[in-house]
């Protein structure tokens, strides 16, 4: 019985998944250049309203 479940269970380790249905929602309009573009300007606002809100802890604390 113990072996009947070890290959049950190695079975569905084997198991593959499609998607049903189309995934081209999922898949990116633009280039790469452009999504990695995109990342790098959003990492700079993040830092800029970092830098921002760091600014202003330091100016409440004097």
């Amino acid at each position: 019985m113990e072996r009947a479940k070890l290959s049950f269970i190695k079975s569905l380790a084997h198991i593959e998944v499609w998607p049903t249905g189309g995934y081209q929602q999922y898949v990116p309009k633009s280039n790469v250049s452009e999504r990695l573009n995109d990342h790098w300007t959003q990492v700079g606002k993040y830092l800029s309203r970092a830098l921002v809100q760091y600014e202003v802890q330091q100016a409440k604390q004097k």
